[in-house]
């Protein structure tokens, strides 16, 4: 029954115009971020895992103050993507995050997810739907923003608006 629900919806799709990347805000940042990971290849097959897969990255600004990350689901059968994790306050100096990194209890400053959890939401597309790809954005921001309570991609964007120094993107597919 799930299964047929999938193939049912399966031309809703949020759409990659709706990614963090392509916001008008942040679309003429440069891409001088390299993001990857060593879990699977831009493009490529995330593996199942509930469990954040690693990243890596080099092209920071010297001038950056924190980097941010977007995990969101562009293939998501809604209005706009899936958010399946947030990240700020990472620390400039830091150049990857091993896997399971983005967990509840990790250390990193987590925004909500589109479960309005602190969490990194594996992928788990629905069964039938076809292949939904999964955007890690990753955002050098030249200060650091600080929030009165948690916030969600909305927030969390707004607040960096303007101060986007340079992104990257890294693509993985999963199919259920």
């Amino acid at each position: 029954m799930i299964r047929a629900l999938g193939r049912r919806l399966r031309g809703w799709r949020a759409g990659e115009q709706y990614r963090v990347a392509e916001d008008i805000r942040f679309a003429r940042a440069p891409r001088a971020l390299a993001l990857r990971s060593d879990a699977f290849a831009d493009g490529a097959a995330i593996p199942q895992s509930k469990a954040s897969p690693p990243l890596a990255w080099s092209g920071t600004p010297p001038q950056t103050q924190c980097l941010v990350l977007v995990v969101e689901d562009v293939d998501a059968p809604m209005l706009r993507p899936f958010v399946h994790a947030l990240v700020y306050e990472l620390d400039p100096a830091t150049n990857a995050l091993a896997a399971g990194a983005l967990g509840r209890d990790a250390g990193v400053a987590m925004g909500l997810n589109g479960f309005g959890k602190r969490a990194y939401a594996p992928p788990t597309p629905l069964p039938g739907h076809g292949p939904h790809r999964y955007v890690f954005t990753l955002l050098a921001v030249d200060y650091t923003p600080h929030f009165d309570q948690t916030p969600n991609r909305g927030r969390l964007l707004d607040a960096i608006a303007g101060h986007v120094l340079a992104l990257g993107e890294l693509t993985g597919v999963v199919e259920r």
